[in-house]
């Protein structure tokens, strides 16, 4: 069996018309998430001025694997590690645009080799990195082979939910039918107590200008929810990244963003992901009741969830981040990580005891994700 061959060199900017026809080329290949796609991958580098390392991996003459990584210093209480993130830069304000099923683009089925071909590369080749670190990606990510200087260590991890559609969900009371008797409760109580407002409805951005100005509402309404840092609405570098996406790809079908109205008032805005029939939740705008009976979150997903049923969607994934109402919409689950990849030095040993004995003794601690 022959070795892969990886490559690793600084990223010139004429060299990306060459790499975006080799991107898409594997895009059509791979597991084909959003996020390793160019429209994402493609934005993010012009966001980030092009300050970026490409790795090409090799399969004799045959380009098998394409990434790029940015070095980041992160700075501890009592000491630093030098790190390196694959597709991300490691800086808070500008990975706040929160990519998840990250990875090394590559056909499906060879990303395990992929991936150990290029940790046993960046192990070799850049000796003063103390940590490798990919995601947000599923769980299995951290099993991945490596070189015996290194070991696994997760360093984020939430739940993901998503719901997996089917024809018959065209019919609202049908897929309401699949969900618990109280959450049904919920969404039929609320529709009720709406409806006596005026008609509800779902309404779809349809021009650039018309979703621009729809995620600026949703943004208005996100702040109110989260405070401060913890909305990335009040981070310059993510409404700069949004608007550009945006731009790029509105009138490509990839970019949905939707308001629930009554009668002419929107009451809740979702801004959505569509690739390959599958449905990415981002995040969403709620206008909240002072009657906490009305659940606008509840009955927009709900409506949209239906929506795109009758449009043959396979999948509405709402994504990372522990939500119930997630857990009661969705019917089926799993586990996504930031694996770091890490030297065996002495401190960084001694850090993954010391989180191991902390796990065991608080295994429900987690971090959370507030993207939504």
């Amino acid at each position: 069996m022959n070795a892969l061959v990886v490559k690793t060199n600084k990223l010139e900017k004429d060299q990306l018309p060459a790499i975006a026809v080799e991107w898409n080329r594997l895009e059509k290949l791979s597991s084909k998430s959003f996020f390793t796609s160019w429209r994402w991958i493609g934005c993010w580098l012009k966001m980030i001025n092009y300050k970026s390392n490409v790795i090409t991996v090799f399969d004799k003459e045959e380009l098998v694997g394409l990434a790029f990584f940015n070095q980041h210093k992160e700075q501890r209480t009592v000491y630093s590690t030098n790190q390196l993130w694959i597709n991300r830069t490691g800086e808070r304000t500008k990975d706040q645009i929160w990519s998840e099923y990250n990875d090394i683009l590559c056909p499906r089925g060879r990303e395990w080799a992929v991936r150990t071909a290029v940790l046993e590369h960046l192990t070799k080749k850049l000796p003063e990195m103390d940590e490798f670190v990919l995601g947000v990606s599923r769980e299995e990510i951290s099993e991945t082979p490596c070189p015996s200087s290194l070991f696994p260590r997760t360093i984020w991890e939430t739940e993901s939910y998503s719901t997996q559609l089917t024809p018959e969900f065209y019919n609202l009371d049908n897929y309401l039918a699949t969900l618990s008797k109280n959450t049904r409760h919920q969404i039929r109580r609320s529709l009720k107590l709406l409806q006596q407002r005026g008609v509800v409805s779902l309404k779809r951005a349809n021009s650039l200008k018309e979703a621009c100005s729809m995620l600026e509402h949703a943004g208005e309404l996100h702040r109110q929810r989260w405070c401060g840092t913890k909305s990335g609405f009040n981070n310059p570098f993510f409404l700069e990244f949004h608007n550009e996406l945006i731009k790029r790809n509105f009138y490509s079908g990839c970019i949905d963003i939707i308001c629930l109205l009554v009668g002419e008032e929107p009451i809740c805005y979702l801004y959505n992901f569509v690739h390959d029939d599958y449905v990415y939740f981002y995040l969403s705008g709620i206008k909240y009741e002072r009657d906490n009976r009305i659940k606008p979150g509840l009955v927009a997903h709900a409506q949209a969830i239906s929506m795109y049923a009758r449009e043959e969607r396979k999948t509405y994934d709402f994504m990372g981040g522990r939500g119930q109402y997630k857990a009661s919409l969705c019917n089926h689950r799993e586990h996504l990580v930031i694996t770091s990849f890490q030297r065996k030095r002495p401190l960084l040993l001694l850090k993954h005891w010391v989180n191991e004995a902390k796990l065991y003794w608080s295994p429900s601690g987690t971090f959370l994700n507030e993207r939504e």
